[in-house]
């Protein structure tokens, strides 16, 4: 209940600030199936949108563990769906807890492969995860604002717009291959390029801007 209610209130604030979100939807969406969700990562806001554009059915986002830093932000992440991960050595139980979330049909799983919002690289985890859930891929991106603050702007230029993907269907073996693993690796991300060129073709992610502003601040924090 926590989850539909915050989600709905920060849609609604979001309108206000920032005007009627564009969501674009590929046809081949079936919103009763079963999906592990995937996204690039660019903005502590990707996953709001993307739990925006795929309401009603709530989505469990999988999460660095160091969000979880005390009482409180425990119970408020995990009362809005979130599972705690190592990203650097992810447990068994982590992963066992989003199979069985995944396979329980009552909400979607969502992660973000490259694992953070400095590189592009998809990492080896989602497609083994979607094998053992038995769903679909579903890739999902978010164009717009980077910053919160820059959400507080009318223009259209501006305005937060997500496309839901053309699900990326999984070979039906019994045991996926390295080549295998690859290629779906490929196929995710194909599909963010192809999502971001739908959306907007001119749309451009400032990979290395982000990564000197990351720097500049570690640089900064350091000479303190």
């Amino acid at each position: 209940m926590i989850y539909n209610i915050l989600l709905t209130l920060v849609g609604w604030f979001i309108g206000i600030i920032n005007g009627p979100t564009q969501i674009d939807v590929d046809e081949a969406f079936d919103p009763k199936a079963n999906y592990l969700v995937v996204g690039p990562h660019r903005s502590i806001l990707d996953p709001i949108f993307i739990a925006l554009a795929l309401r009603p059915k709530q989505v469990a986002f999988m999460a660095k563990k160091e969000l979880l830093a005390n009482k409180f932000l425990t119970w408020f992440f995990t009362t809005i769906n979130v599972i705690p991960v190592d990203r650097e050595n992810p447990s068994p139980s982590s992963i066992k807890e989003a199979v069985r979330t995944i396979k329980s049909g009552e909400k979607y799983v969502g992660l973000f492969p490259t694992g953070s919002r400095y590189t592009d690289e998809i990492k080896d985890g989602a497609v083994s995860m979607a094998k053992m859930g038995k769903a679909e891929i579903l890739p999902v991106n978010y164009q717009g604002p980077i910053q919160i603050r820059d959400l507080f702007s009318w223009k259209k230029a501006n305005r937060a717009k997500v496309r839901v993907g053309k699900p990326i269907q999984l070979p039906d073996v019994k045991r996926l291959t390295e080549e295998d693993n690859k290629a779906i690796n490929q196929s995710i991300k194909e599909a963010f390029i192809e999502n971001d060129r739908i959306l907007d073709p001119n749309y451009h992610y400032d990979l290395a801007g982000a990564i000197a502003k990351r720097d500049a601040k570690k640089a900064k924090r350091a000479g303190k």
